[in-house]
């Protein structure tokens, strides 16, 4: 068997390798449009020239199946906030009552206006919060969207950016692709091998 023979496998396999190598790159490269003058053809790396199509992808995706403003405010503690906010009121306002004219008032007299002003602020507040986060959830959901948001910050990212995020996400992932390239065209040589050996054997059987 010839030289050739031999190294069916090792051609095989360094074309899938190239071959896989050059597809994965050029998911990045070329950043701008690049046209072949012999061939009449431009080429465009996949990432760079779906950019926004890609950003909105992604921000759409993330809205209406991982984050969407449902979620987020479901996370935040609506009632232990309300809870907060009224005490806070409530203090504030004793404490100006404790430090403004009331403290002319006798102590006894003072410390039932208090607890009645308490009182009063308490329940009123309480109310008046349940509408105020009503109004804050209608006007953040009007305002806030998240898939813009998402969209927004994805093309923010220039390309080297856009590019070294992607290879972290998925470094290993776009190495195993050219590794399997390799691995598939070796044995694809290995297979035409054993094909141009039974012809062989054939043709000197004959």
């Amino acid at each position: 068997m010839s030289l050739s023979f031999w190294l069916m496998p090792v051609v095989g396999g360094v074309i899938g390798w190239l071959t896989n190598l050059i597809a994965v790159r050029m998911l990045f490269r070329p950043k701008r449009p690049m046209r072949i003058p012999l061939l009449g053809v431009t080429i465009h790396g996949l990432l760079p020239s779906r950019h926004a199509d890609i950003a909105a992808s992604v921000g759409r995706v993330v809205a209406e199946e991982i984050l969407s403003f449902g979620e987020v405010l479901a996370r935040v503690d609506i009632v232990g906030l309300r809870g907060e906010l009224v005490q806070a009121v409530g203090q504030h306002v004793e404490e100006r009552l404790q430090g403004g004219m009331a403290r002319l008032l006798p102590a006894q007299w003072r410390s039932a206006l208090v607890s009645y002003l308490r009182d009063v602020v308490d329940r009123e507040t309480d109310a008046l919060m349940d509408a105020l986060i009503d109004r804050v959830h209608s006007r953040v959901e009007e305002r806030v969207d998240i898939a813009a948001l998402v969209t927004e910050k994805i093309l923010a990212l220039n390309l080297d950016e856009l590019e070294e995020l992607a290879v972290r996400l998925a470094g290993r992932e776009l190495r195993a692709i050219v590794f399997l390239g390799g691995l598939l065209g070796f044995l694809i040589g290995l297979g035409q091998m054993g094909v141009t050996f039974l012809l062989v054997r054939a043709e000197s059987a004959g």
